[in-house]
Formats: structure tokens, C-alpha cells, sequence
């Protein structure tokens, strides 16, 4: 019965030990999943409501360049946060003042596209700024 108690009791040592450094990690890891769903601060707008409006959208793709490279919504520029500055001046060049902007990344549950289009918000002062519900998937789906 001792050699039980003395298992359980290393066996939780042990586990405790564990926990620490993974609480801490998923803590201050600077990519961190989202532990809570939250309310989008920008606006998401469905694949139908885009279709609606009259042409001339720029497309925001915050996803990584890999990813832009194999496939994109045609027309997308690459704006992400890992390369700001760097890819900061091509969507200058294409944005004009008072022109929607619809960003997207992977999915609804990926948060980059709300990180680009706040900062487009906050930095560049574009107002009508989107994101597109359910991301590049949905996109995909639309267009096989």
C-alpha cells in the first residue's frame, strides 16, 4: 500500500511539474491560441454581401507569404503583421482613400485578419475596413 501512495504521490509531483511550464507558455507565448471566443471587433462580412457591392473591393490577404504564394483571391495583396513595414508600401499602392477593404486569413477562428484590420484602422485611418466571415475556407468553398 506504501509503494501505491509513494506512485501516486511522485505521479502528481510530476504532473505538477508539467503544468507549470505549459500554463506559462500558453500564458506569454506571442502566438497564443484563442482560449475564449470574442466578438470581432471589425466588422465581418459575408461572401454574398461582397458580391453586392459595386466593383473595385482591394483584398487584404494577412495570411502567411507561403500561403498567399500557392493560392489567393485574385487581385490580393499580402499584408501581414510579421512583415508590417515591409509589405505596408505595395498596399499603399493599391489602396485609394474611401475604397472598401475586405481582409482575410485561414478561418473565423484565426485572428490575423482582425489584427490587420485594426491597425489598418488605427494606422492609416481606412474606415471602411472588413473581414471576411469565415476566412480564406470560405473562399475555397466558394470558389473550388
Amino acid at each position: 500500500m506504501r509503494l501505491v501512495k509513494t506512485l501516486v504521490r511522485d505521479c502528481i509531483v510530476l504532473l505538477s511539474l508539467a503544468v507549470i511550464p505549459a500554463l506559462l507558455t500558453a500564458w506569454l507565448h506571442p502566438h497564443r491560441p484563442a482560449f475564449t471566443w470574442r466578438a470581432p471587433a471589425v466588422e465581418e462580412v459575408s461572401l454574398e454581401t461582397i458580391a453586392s457591392w459595386p466593383p473595385g473591393t482591394l483584398w487584404i490577404d494577412a495570411r502567411d507569404a507561403e500561403s498567399f504564394a500557392r493560392r489567393h483571391v485574385p487581385g490580393a495583396v499580402l499584408l501581414n503583421e510579421d512583415r508590417w513595414e515591409a509589405l505596408l508600401p505595395e498596399f499603399a499602392g493599391a489602396w485609394h482613400g474611401g475604397q472598401r477593404v475586405v481582409v482575410y486569413c485561414d478561418s473565423r477562428e484565426c485572428q490575423a485578419s482582425q489584427d490587420v484590420a485594426l491597425r489598418l484602422r488605427r494606422e492609416l485611418g481606412a474606415i471602411d475596413v472588413f473581414v471576411l466571415a469565415g476566412g480564406w475556407q470560405a473562399w475555397e468553398r466558394a470558389h473550388p
